[in-house]
């Protein structure tokens, strides 16, 4: 069993994170960073085609933050043109001050994310001696990745998200308190506020909830450091 520190930080997704801020993530001496979706978005544009111009940006924030935090840190979420030059939705995988990777979420609403196509990467990855499965926003949807994550007995499973304002508070626990037993895994629920909407971030277990953010502080930044107990998962 190897016990894996993974720092969570509901932020605001339209505020940088701050020097101050950073020193605070250094100090967690945490394994992992994780950001939620669609942070960062300080310009706030008006379809993922425009915010897809500020990518560098957006990623050069994220390596602000990894030139104090040596762990691994996965970035959020922004709009990107690939290498096939495909417009996707891309969480930003980095470590040491190199950007490693990208997941592309392979569930964009058609609604809410115009343009954007399904991505076509792994959703499985080994980092930090960790072997871990990711999801942003409506991915966690999809059957075929959950099909994944089984047949691969994923343990650890990040998910970035929005909140899903159909649900109250209370459903929130209830339906991802049944998710993690339902799937076998340790799940990771990272949400950023934004215009009023909520963010409930959260880690469940087979066990059910056990931790969140409390009520009032669905619009407050809050950076907490979780420790996972794994058995399978940690790579020596």
């Amino acid at each position: 069993m190897a016990v894996i520190k993974i720092a969570i930080y509901q932020k605001n997704l339209h505020k940088r994170i701050s020097n101050e801020e950073i020193s605070k993530i250094q100090q967690t001496k945490a394994h992992f960073l994780i950001l939620p979706e669609g942070f960062p978005h300080f310009f706030q544009s008006e379809s993922p085609e425009n915010a897809s111009k500020h990518e560098k940006e957006y990623q050069d924030h994220l390596l602000e933050i990894s030139e104090s935090f040596s762990g691994v840190i996965l970035g959020g979420s922004h709009y990107r043109k690939n290498e096939e030059g495909n417009l996707v939705c891309a969480l930003p995988i980095l470590q040491s001050l190199v950007l490693v990777d990208f997941y592309e979420k392979k569930s964009p609403s058609s609604a809410k994310e115009p343009g954007v196509l399904p991505g076509k990467t792994e959703s499985i990855f080994i980092m930090g001696g960790l072997r871990f499965g990711l999801l942003v926003g409506e991915d966690l949807e999809n059957a075929s990745i959950w099909d994944e994550f089984k047949k691969e007995d994923i343990e650890i499973v990040f998910y970035l998200s929005h909140t899903d304002e159909k649900r109250s508070y209370e459903e929130d626990l209830i339906y991802f308190a049944a998710l993690a037993k339902e799937k076998a895994v340790h799940l990771i629920r990272v949400c950023g506020s934004s215009d009023g909407k909520p963010a409930r971030s959260l880690y469940a277990s087979p066990s059910g909830i056990n931790w969140k953010v409390g009520k009032i502080e669905e619009d407050k930044d809050v950076l907490k450091t979780l420790s996972v107990n794994v058995m399978r998962s940690y790579l020596l």
